[in-house]
């Protein structure tokens, strides 16, 4: 009997993030609390593999080239396969404006990127409590 060894692993977060100096920490940080983490780059690449992966759970900046965090997380949210992916905003936006239109277009939390240190992996315990693996 032969083995499948074509098993597709779903990622327990995919992190949405441009700056590849502040994607490598975050990783580095969720990989060592035993996370897998898939990086994209921008906007449209985190679009795809939203999409493609389905992961457990998304971080999302704001700021990002080609799709902003805004568009990407309005079409999360619209997305029959996606719309209950948990998504968390980690942005160095620190305006009510921001982060009430982050909730409003249905973001399950807000982390700011100076807080990160000591509150990302909190934060994302607490977003896939009540996902499945």
């Amino acid at each position: 009997m032969q083995e499948n060894t074509d098993i597709l692993l779903i990622a327990d977060i995919l992190l949405i993030e441009d700056s590849q100096s502040q994607a490598l920490s975050f990783k580095l940080m969720l990989e060592r609390a035993g996370y897998s983490v898939e990086v994209a780059g921008d906007g449209i690449e985190g679009w795809r593999q939203a999409c493609a992966s389905n992961p457990r759970m998304i971080l999302l900046d704001i700021d990002l080239p080609s799709l902003d965090g805004y568009q990407i997380l309005g079409r999360l949210k619209r997305h029959r396969r996606t719309a209950s992916i948990p998504v968390v905003m980690l942005t160095h936006r620190d305006n009510v404006t921001s982060v009430q239109r982050a909730i409003d277009l249905g973001a399950d939390d807000y982390l700011f990127k100076d807080d990160a240190p000591y509150e990302l992996c909190a934060t994302v315990a607490q977003a896939l409590a009540n996902t499945p693996r």
